[in-house]
């Protein structure tokens, strides 16, 4: 078995969080590391809802344990990754970023139950909603795209004419009118 030239590094090695991954393909706003799916669009409802309250800018690595935004941070990822089960990335992410998640800040909401979180429900709504656009869009653009493949043949209608006699002859009915 051939050995790569590339050695991963170790999981919670500091190496580890600069490499692109398949889980690991969305960069942090705030370092620059590479994280998974769910705590990027955590991270980005947080900010957003700090700045929308204008609050103060939240401290560096808010996700870590000790953080006053560490609590939430983790209902959102939670939510987020029950969420993805139903729902693919570029959803989400584009429903979060579109005008029907304009004054939604949360996925994830505090609730005093055994699981400590609960699903916002206008935000369930407002992805739904997205995906159904989403969707009517594919629709459109798919019967766009037969009716662009199909040749449109036109059919060659006879038109009538009412025939005109020429000046100076006479037809057989004017000649009968005349009499």
């Amino acid at each position: 078995m051939p050995k790569n030239n590339k050695e991963k590094p170790e999981l919670f090695s500091k190496d580890f969080q600069k490499q692109w991954s398949p889980t690991h393909k969305y960069k942090h706003i705030h370092t620059g590391e590479y994280c998974t799916f769910e705590s990027y669009v955590a991270e980005y409802l947080i900010i957003r809802r700090e700045e929308a309250f204008s609050k103060s800018k939240p401290e560096y690595k808010f996700w870590t344990k000790g953080s006053k935004l560490y609590p939430a941070f983790v209902r959102q990822v939670k939510a987020l990754h029950k969420l993805r089960k139903t729902y693919s990335e570029e959803i989400i992410l584009g429903a979060i970023k579109s005008k029907h998640f304009e004054k939604i800040f949360y996925v994830g909401l505090y609730a005093k139950n055994y699981v400590g979180w609960t699903m916002n429900k206008v935000a369930l709504e407002a992805i739904e909603c997205y995906h159904k656009e989403r969707q009517e869009q594919e629709k459109l653009k798919a019967q766009a795209e037969l009716v662009k493949h199909v040749e449109v043949v036109e059919e060659k209608k006879d038109i009538n004419r009412r025939i005109n006699t020429p000046a100076g002859k006479k037809s057989i009915l004017n000649n009968l009118r005349k009499l």
